[in-house]
């Protein structure tokens, strides 16, 4: 099967997964590709691939823009083949967030009119080293008002790898029924 996998990413963390995917569908003898939504190349023809997976992270309560134009552009041929979407958020990694994380989805869905087969809500990151002054402040706020470790203003991981790993071989085996 050629798989294909588009992501957007704001800080890095959703190319990670998408290249995680990537690796995970090759080992399991699939062709795969991958594009950024937010690179010209991803201008790619959909009926190359029997199947497709979209990655794309919430900043602001929004899925990246690029995510959203091709979900939009391309919303019938993915609806007219298996295809899965990954939502990185905070929202997702915190069990008292998760019904914050699904109205994310829920309004890309009603907003781009692609119906993904399947759809799996996972946890970013937080890096710290990479903020403002102005940006650290507001996530360590956020993170330690959740009661995560926030405090010594490292970089924090909160992506369910076991969980992406048994989301990617259930999309597979449903892709190939």
């Amino acid at each position: 099967m050629n798989v294909l996998i588009v992501y957007g990413t704001t800080e890095g963390q959703t190319r990670k997964i998408a290249e995680r995917v990537a690796k995970d569908v090759s080992g399991r003898g699939h062709a795969v590709e991958v594009h950024d939504a937010g690179e010209s190349d991803a201008n790619v023809d959909l009926n190359a691939f029997q199947a497709v997976v979209v990655a794309g992270s919430v900043h602001q309560e929004q899925h990246q823009k690029a995510i959203k134009n091709f979900a939009t552009a391309h919303s019938k041929q993915l609806n007219s083949r298996p295809s899965a979407f990954v939502s990185v958020s905070f929202s997702a990694a915190l069990e008292d967030t998760r019904p914050e994380a699904q109205r994310y989805v829920d309004q890309f869905v009603e907003l781009t009119g692609w119906q993904p087969r399947m759809t799996l809500l996972l946890g970013g990151a937080v890096r710290f080293t990479e903020y403002d002054y102005f940006q650290e402040q507001v996530v360590k706020f956020i993170v330690m008002k959740r009661g995560l470790a926030a405090d010594d203003g490292g970089d924090r991981e909160f992506t369910d790898w076991n969980a992406l790993d048994g989301f990617v071989g259930a999309f597979l085996k449903s892709a190939a029924d």
